[in-house]
């Protein structure tokens, strides 16, 4: 099986934004942004406000529960936009041109031929240690930070159903 496919910036943002949701590591890091950073910055405020500036506490308190909620809920947009950014900046400090480029990959039964602008990889099956899917992109990960991505635009149904049956997905 043959697959033609061009690797854009925005898969590899996506990319990143995938691995930084399912990656252990980076959901504690995620999660103490998300909770624990407004809880200590609300309970701070609250503290300031009300011993140290003699104001009403009824006001403080709401004031760092608005805080908190409002961090809360718009955590998930923000930590993206911050993804996004540091991903952007990153790629635009080199030359990307044999990382974002045109591929060709083929599977047969023993490995993965991965053809690109100026590199050539081969993967055992025994080397793909997990294969992710989601509606726009297939991962095949090769190590726990490493991947190969598939954009499914170029896929069709049955195309997309036939390769994910070459990786043992099904």
């Amino acid at each position: 099986m043959e697959i033609k496919y061009e690797l854009l910036e925005e898969d590899y943002i996506k990319f990143n934004l995938y691995h930084m949701e399912n990656s252990g590591s980076n959901k504690s890091t995620y999660y103490t942004l998300k909770f624990l950073l407004p809880i200590i910055a609300g309970a701070v405020m609250f503290t300031i406000g009300s011993f140290l500036f003699d104001q009403p506490k009824l006001y403080w308190g709401i004031v760092a529960i608005l805080f908190i909620s409002i961090w809360i809920l718009r955590f998930k947009k923000i930590f993206e936009r911050i993804i996004k950014k540091s991903v952007k900046k990153m790629l635009k400090e080199g030359d990307n041109s044999s990382m974002l480029c045109e591929y060709t990959m083929t599977v047969n039964d023993e490995d993965i031929h991965i053809i690109g602008k100026h590199s050539s990889e081969t993967i055992s099956r025994s080397g793909i240690k997990d294969v992710k899917v989601y509606d726009d992109l297939i991962l095949i990960y090769v190590s726990s930070v490493q991947a190969h991505i598939i954009p499914t635009r170029y896929l069709t149904d049955h195309t997309k159903a036939e390769l994910l049956k070459e990786l043992a997905v099904y």
